[in-house]
């Protein structure tokens, strides 16, 4: 991130058609008919677009505490957003998108959305929940929850925490090698909303009084306290610990120990159950449908590989070797040690999100499968067969067998206003490849109509030697090896 701020107002809009009724137009309503399906994948849609669902996510959850923002500026803010992530393979844009997407789907499963009208309500209400959650979470937490998902990763480097400590940076040396990233994103949080939203996308005070005299003040105090306790949570390194707290409040309010709450033990209890809901976003591509998982499992090695090779020019050993003769393995390790204990203990606190250890379930059914086969289930496990989308070539396939479905079947036509309809994405065929032989050459795996070569991955270090390297360097104080020195001028994304 850079060391000013841009001035918002200087950013070019760029949306002729976005006007006062974008948010109930039929491109907004197409958007937030995917954003509504498990089976999301923010490879489906163009840059504009993943924008657009940001803008549309932001505007439904202030619509839950009767917030009415500028579109416009909405739109801007977004644009800060974007250019605060690197173009790294796996913690970029598209990750930001893919988590809020998850927060703003398992929102809408809880009913939480229901204030904001027909137009925007899922088909649960909280009276339906089995779990009272209308008691602990409130409409501010549906806000904190979508921005701080939005903003869970500003400024990550594509470099792990032990990578940020060994290597002695100064965020390292910063945050006292405790949380290092987590803390970083926290802190670059505050800042972009100190800079940018609270001046200039919250309406003024007085604004909002002559608005609606009945609207009480937006909290950003309880608003930003929300946030950074949630991202603050999805440290990995403090995963066990996490859901052993998970596991403490399921046994509390099946127990009734802790009812009735008094205000500190509620206020508690919240922050406990959203920062549940964002841990899960975060690492939610491992509930995915099969076909969209194993994608980001490609991204997250091919990261995982250029940070070893950083740190082999920096004299130092991997601190992750991708086995790359096993990569079922793995991932089978992963699903069960990790994503199994804190799906199902979150899913035990609120059964509504059952569907998400379903479908781990299924994922760990087709690793297991390709492990013993070696090769890809035909259909795979936990997805819905269905003969509008083709499953060799749609991430958009079927959706999970238990995923609550909240609208009807959608056509494939192209969105309104669509801007283009190219993807950047991987075909099944190299994903099946992939699945089997993960990170053995980089060079050989095609993203789109750009190839990653042994270091400068085209989604992380750009060919032309743009330096989106030295900026991530320049960000987090690591020492920048010989390859990602650059004489090109930083520019932004």
């Amino acid at each position: 991130m850079s060391q000013g701020h841009t001035p918002i107002d200087e950013l070019d809009d760029g949306m002729d058609y976005f006007d006062d009724g974008f948010i109930s137009s039929p491109r907004a309503n197409a958007l937030r008919s995917r954003l509504l399906e498990w089976a999301f994948c923010p490879d489906d849609l163009d840059r504009e677009e993943l924008l657009d669902c940001a803008t549309v996510m932001i505007m439904d959850s202030a619509a839950c505490v009767d917030l009415k923002l500028q579109l416009g500026r909405v739109r801007k803010f977004v644009k800060i957003l974007e250019s605060a992530y690197y173009d790294n393979p796996y913690h970029n844009f598209h990750h930001a998108i893919d988590v809020t997407q998850c927060t703003f789907y398992i929102l809408h499963t809880l009913g939480m959305f229901n204030k904001t009208g027909p137009r925007r309500s899922s088909l649960r209400s909280p009276a339906e929940t089995t779990f009272p959650l209308h008691t602990i979470l409130r409409p501010t937490d549906v806000m904190a929850l979508i921005i701080a998902s939005l903003c869970h990763d500003l400024g990550h480097p594509g470099l792990n925490n032990a990578f940020m400590v060994r290597a002695r940076t100064q965020l390292a040396e910063l945050y006292n090698d405790q949380s290092v990233l987590e803390n970083f994103h926290a802190a670059c949080f505050s800042m972009v909303m100190s800079y940018y939203f609270t001046d200039f996308v919250l309406p003024r005070r007085d604004n909002m009084q002559q608005q609606n005299s009945h609207v009480t003040s937006f909290d950003y105090e309880e608003f930003r306290r929300i946030a950074v306790h949630a991202i603050l949570a999805t440290d990995m390194a403090r995963h066990f610990e996490f859901i052993g707290k998970c596991k403490a409040q399921y046994e509390r309010f099946v127990s009734g120990s802790n009812l009735p709450l008094t205000a500190q033990q509620h206020e508690a209890e919240r922050a406990q159950l959203a920062a549940s809901i964002l841990k899960c976003a975060d690492i939610s591509n491992i509930v995915r449908p099969f076909n969209i998982s194993q994608r980001w499992t490609q991204r997250l090695n091919n990261e995982i590989t250029l940070q070893g090779n950083i740190e082999e020019s920096l004299g130092l050993s991997r601190t992750i070797v991708v086995d790359t003769a096993n990569v079922p393995a793995s991932q089978i390790a992963f699903y069960e040690t990790c994503g199994r204990p804190l799906f199902n203990a979150v899913a035990d606190l609120v059964p509504e999100l059952r569907y998400m250890p379903d479908q781990l379930e299924n994922n760990i059914r087709n690793w297991n499968f390709i492990k013993n086969n070696q090769k890809v289930p035909e259909i795979p496990y936990g997805l819905k067969h269905s003969s509008t989308y083709d499953l060799s070539i749609s991430t958009r396939a079927g959706s999970t067998d238990s995923a609550p479905d909240f609208l009807p079947t959608r056509s494939l036509a192209p969105l309104p206003f669509a801007t283009s309809t190219t993807s950047t994405t991987v075909e099944n065929s190299s994903l099946a490849n992939y699945t089997l032989h993960a990170g053995g050459n980089l060079s050989a795996i095609s993203v789109g109509n750009e190839t990653d070569d042994d270091f400068a991955a085209s989604r992380c270090l750009p060919q032309d030697g743009a330096s989106a390297a030295a900026r991530m360097f320049a960000s987090t104080g690591v020492p920048s090896p010989p390859q990602t020195q650059h004489s090109a001028t930083a520019t932004s994304s």
